[in-house]
């Protein structure tokens, strides 16, 4: 006959066990950012710094700071070049690092108007759909969202010598090549930050290491 006591203690020692290895095998993919990242933003005919600046929730002077060879002041922007914008790197949810934005709702907003526009491609309408509840087709004309986008604070293993990175949406046009000699880094080291990528493609994000407060803009 059963030991009905020793069947329960065995259950439970079975539950506790597969608990302790589920939680075991469930990693986090980050558990800390960094206080520094950069986003290379392209300008265009709507750009400007007090724009610019709303979008990522910081004062003009900020901006202008990691600019000092690139904005003269904050009326006079050139079209068509990249600039930095600095941000916290942050371990979101344990799951991956990013900084999310506030975005101020306007009429004719749509998730697509504001990735590649107001945030000139640092992210996705698809990515900024996945972190708020409106329909993409039924966005209010007041209002925010949260405007998520990806960042980077380096690989050690790969190298420990620089301590800040940029992130950077391809353009068409660009190669790997091409990156490397703006940037004045070695193709293979950006490579290796960037595994996978095909830098040619003409969208998507890269990062690119640097090893002080400014990155030279491209």
């Amino acid at each position: 006959m059963l030991d009905l006591n020793l069947v329960f203690q065995l259950v439970a020692l079975l539950l506790f066990l597969t608990s302790s290895c589920l939680t075991s095998s469930v990693q986090s993919i980050c558990n800390k950012g960094c206080d520094l990242a950069l986003g290379s933003y392209y300008t265009h005919y709507e750009s400007d710094v007090v724009s610019i600046s709303r979008f990522i929730n910081t004062d003009v002077s900020n901006i202008l700071k990691y600019n000092p060879n690139t904005i003269a002041n904050q009326d006079s922007l050139q079209l068509f070049i990249r600039i930095n914008l600095p941000f916290h790197c942050d371990c979101i949810n344990g799951e991956f690092l990013g900084h999310v934005f506030n975005y101020n709702l306007s009429s004719a907003d749509t998730y697509e108007t504001i990735a590649q526009e107001s945030y000139s491609n640092l992210t996705t309408a698809e990515w900024i759909q996945r972190f708020n509840t409106y329909d993409s087709d039924r966005l209010p004309d007041t209002g925010n969202v949260n405007v998520t986008v990806n960042c980077s604070c380096g690989n050690s293993k790969i190298s420990k010598e620089y301590g800040l990175f940029l992130t950077y949406p391809l353009r068409p046009g660009e190669t790997l090549e091409s990156i490397s000699s703006a940037a004045n880094l070695s193709s293979d080291l950006i490579r290796n930050y960037n595994p996978g990528v095909n830098f040619s493609q003409g969208s998507g994000l890269i990062y690119i290491p640097g090893r002080g407060e400014y990155l030279v803009p491209f």
